[in-house]
């Protein structure tokens, strides 16, 4: 299967590998899975191996693999609840030593860090070593869904490539040769390939989307008690509860696009409430059932 959307990333990458211009240091920016992290190794291993960016997802060269280095949060299971962790500086260090070393294979060594607003201050000052004093024989990739968390003595010495939602036509055209993918897992998605074909995978994180779009609903047209009693019952599980919040955001954003300018101007007033509400959430001490009290109200 071939790459989906984002053309004009696509072009910048084709280019900078047929003319040789490559540069030392990326940062790929856009809204979570769209394809950023994708399309970061498919250029890493073409430009390892010398060759032409090649649109095929699933074509990997096994020996360019031997000189790309891939780091990321680490993921912690704990009363089965998932968490991301902050990329530390002693993962930034193991990787800048792994970097010291020359390719085994082709021209370059290539460091992608994924999720790279999870590095933490110290992490990203490290960092700046390696793009202060570049090798010749080194790129760094970092892959960021939130860029206003890059440093911008970071962001200065990294040329960005800026990636945005996919249309529903182009991901129908995309996936149209896998005759099992669902067509709602496109509609569920809002514009993210990555997000339609993890759905279309995993049958329980559909459900939960689809269930928490539900609730929206009943938040939008429920009783204060109705609300109340919602709030309740998500402020047992704040984890998910961010999932599902994040969920709305996104719904509402689409709808704030597809209607009137009005209903765009009340779509910013919720989304930023949303937004206020999961950052107090994310505090330990934070009463989440009062948070999310106030919050149902006011949508």
């Amino acid at each position: 299967m071939d790459f989906i959307g984002n053309k004009k990333a696509v072009d910048v990458l084709q280019k900078s590998i047929k003319n040789a211009a490559l540069n030392h240091a990326y940062l790929f920016s856009g809204p979570e899975r769209v394809g950023k992290f994708t399309l970061a190794k498919m250029f890493a291993l073409s430009a390892i191996a010398g060759a032409q960016l090649s649109l095929d997802v699933e074509l990997e060269n096994k020996d360019a693999l031997l000189d790309l280095i891939i780091v990321e949060p680490e993921i912690v299971t704990k009363n089965g609840i998932s968490k991301q962790r902050d990329i530390s500086i002693e993962s930034v260090r193991d990787a800048k030593q792994s970097l010291s070393l020359y390719p085994y294979h082709g021209k370059y060594k290539i460091l992608i860090i994924n999720d790279a607003h999870k590095l933490n201050v110290s992490a990203q000052n490290a960092l700046l070593k390696i793009l202060e004093e570049p090798n010749q024989t080194t790129i760094l990739i970092l892959v960021t869904s939130e860029i206003d968390r890059i440093l911008p003595t970071m962001l200065s010495r990294l040329q960005v490539i800026n990636f945005g939602l996919v249309r529903d036509e182009d991901m129908q055209i995309g996936f149209g040769g896998n005759f099992s993918f669902q067509k709602d897992c496109i509609e569920l998605s809002i514009g993210r390939p990555g997000l339609a074909q993890f759905l279309n995978e995993n049958i329980e994180e559909k459900n939960f989307r689809m269930d928490a779009l539900l609730e929206f609903e009943k938040i939008k047209k429920g009783s204060l008690n109705d609300k109340f009693k919602l709030a309740e019952e998500l402020s047992k599980d704040a984890v998910r509860t961010l999932d599902k919040l994040n969920i709305w955001m996104w719904e509402i954003r689409k709808l704030g696009i597809s209607g009137e300018n009005q209903q765009g101007i009340v779509a910013c007033c919720h989304i930023d409430k949303i937004q206020k509400s999961m950052a107090i959430l994310k505090r330990t001490n934070a009463n989440s059932r009062l948070i999310l009290e106030t919050l149902f109200m006011d949508l």
